[in-house]
């Protein structure tokens, strides 16, 4: 969902786009940073919620997405660890209620894409996710990306419309992949490996 209300495609977002996004449970707007993974033509399986409320999302099974835990907290896991009775924020009326997972379906799908926003999240048809995947901490991920959204602020401000300039190639950002394989290297347990 834009800022104007009007929806456009994740596929055909680009870098500066004002898109709608969530930070503490309040529904603000943000700007796309920059795609961290696109693969048009990869095939992958795809986890499909739909809730109570009627609001239907499909993630990957490694991207993240918070539900509320036993303990009324937001608790951000992977898509494919979401059970049945599990509770998604949704958008309702203006604001974020939780609504719980009636109906999950898995498919395989062709092509992804997960992009960065100032806030680490997304509304995606009214539900909320993260922009993350792979990981298994939403909020380290997030502080980790810091650079990324200060480099993009700084650039946006001196007026560089493509601070990373891969708004039209397939693949994960060179930039991202080094970091994962860094990660990987030296604190492996923090991610999901694929």
């Amino acid at each position: 969902m834009l800022t104007n209300g009007k929806q456009k495609q994740i596929s055909y977002l680009e870098t500066g786009d004002e898109i709608l996004a969530v930070d503490h449970l309040k529904i603000i707007p943000t700007e796309m940073v920059f795609m961290l993974d696109k693969q048009r033509l990869k095939q992958v399986k795809f986890y499909t919620f739909i809730t109570d409320s009627g609001h239907k999302i499909s993630l990957t099974g490694h991207h993240l997405i918070p539900i509320i835990s036993s303990n009324n907290k937001m608790n951000y896991i992977a898509a494919r660890q979401v059970q049945l009775g599990d509770h998604l924020y949704v958008r309702m009326s203006g604001h974020m209620e939780s609504s719980p997972v009636r109906n999950i379906t898995i498919e395989i799908k062709k092509g992804y894409f997960a992009l960065l926003t100032l806030p680490g999240t997304i509304l995606i048809n009214d539900v909320l996710a993260s922009c993350y995947a792979s990981a298994k901490n939403h909020q380290w991920v997030h502080t980790f990306m810091a650079s990324f959204r200060w480099y993009y602020k700084l650039a946006r401000f001196i007026s560089v419309n493509e601070p990373f300039n891969n708004n039209r190639t397939d693949g994960i950002h060179w930039l991202v992949q080094f970091i994962y394989q860094l990660i990987i290297y030296i604190q492996p347990s923090t991610l999901q490996i694929l």
